[in-house]
């Protein structure tokens, strides 16, 4: 290989590097293999199902949100009214339709699950990777730095965080994303260890190769699958904490999410009075964090059963 050819090589664009190899592909693939499997395709379309309430959610619900019902007949305020024809899930102790801020709630639920599962992907990956490939001092610093990470209490430090950046939606997102990486960092670096000492990587390094190529064209693609598995976890992780740090009242009160809807019902004293106030988001949380889980559950029994195939594609490429 020429000079002019190997910078030719080495100087291909991200994208163009993460489009050229398996990434998508094998993505993709391995959906259709889990997709074949009836449990695991029963949470992928529950999540669909979700998401696509999360987009639409807002538009389709039948009253707004802050729009305090009526009775008919007698014009009382309908406070914590049972499930009706008019409002099928009750209303709220201020007489705000559950229904309808179930609907606009998804949405925000949903973001929280995509930004905080990103977020966790992102540092956990990157930590990983450095730590794996780098190794030396950077390894060490980077390790201890997530073992010190495991030792911090999960609530408490969401509490302190919260006081430093302030109580919103970001900021919880933020907090999620902090201090949840650190499972996802140790095993990619485990990964990226081993996958270092494979042939193609080596030969990879021997022509020259940069850093950067090596790892966003040989490393990156071989621990995509078990980043996608953590992504999985990390949606229902985030939504998770996110209800949590709701309830503790260390989260936005004013983001309309299935969490804040909680909160409401507990803090109006009348959660066992009026149960279908708390009930239906505490399902479809549970519900969520559950498909998530079992969903990326499916998808680490694919990839552990036919962990060889991406190694091998990656050599023939």
């Amino acid at each position: 290989m020429s000079i002019r050819d190997l910078i030719s090589s080495t100087s291909a664009t991200p994208v163009d590097a993460l489009t050229s190899n398996h990434i998508v592909r094998n993505f993709v693939g391995g959906l259709r293999l889990m997709l074949n499997d009836r449990t695991t395709a029963v949470y992928f379309w529950i999540l669909v199902g979700i998401a696509v309430l999360g987009l639409v959610g807002p538009a389709i619900a039948p009253y707004d949100i802050e729009e305090t019902q009526y009775d008919d007949e007698t014009g009382e305020v309908l406070s914590a009214a049972p499930p009706s024809l008019d409002h099928p899930l009750g209303t709220t102790f201020a007489g705000y339709d559950v229904l309808s801020r179930l609907l606009v709630g998804a949405r925000p639920t949903v973001i929280t699950g995509v930004l905080g599962g990103g977020l966790i992907l992102t540092i956990g990956t990157t930590i990983g990777i450095t730590a794996g490939y780098v190794g030396g001092r950077t390894e060490t610093v980077l390790m201890r730095f997530t073992d010190f990470a495991y030792g911090v209490p999960l609530i408490p430090f969401g509490i302190v965080m919260i006081t430093f950046l302030g109580v919103g939606f970001i900021s919880s997102i933020l907090v999620i994303g902090l201090i949840l990486w650190r499972g996802g960092a140790r095993v990619i670096r485990a990964q990226t260890l081993q996958i270092k000492q494979y042939p193609f990587v080596k030969v990879a390094r021997a022509t020259g190769a940069s850093r950067r190529r090596i790892i966003i064209k040989h490393i990156l693609p071989n621990v995509a699958p078990m980043a996608i598995f953590f992504l999985a976890l990390g949606v229902g992780y985030a939504i998770m904490l996110q209800a949590s740090l709701t309830f503790l009242g260390v989260a936005s009160p004013f983001t309309p999410s299935w969490g804040v809807m909680i909160r409401n019902a507990f803090n109006s004293g009348y959660m066992s009075e009026a149960w279908w106030w708390s009930l239906t988001p505490g399902l479809l949380i549970g519900i969520t964090v559950l498909s998530t889980f079992m969903f990326g559950r499916g998808y680490e029994d694919l990839i552990t059963a036919d962990g060889e195939s991406v190694e091998a594609d990656t050599v023939a490429a």
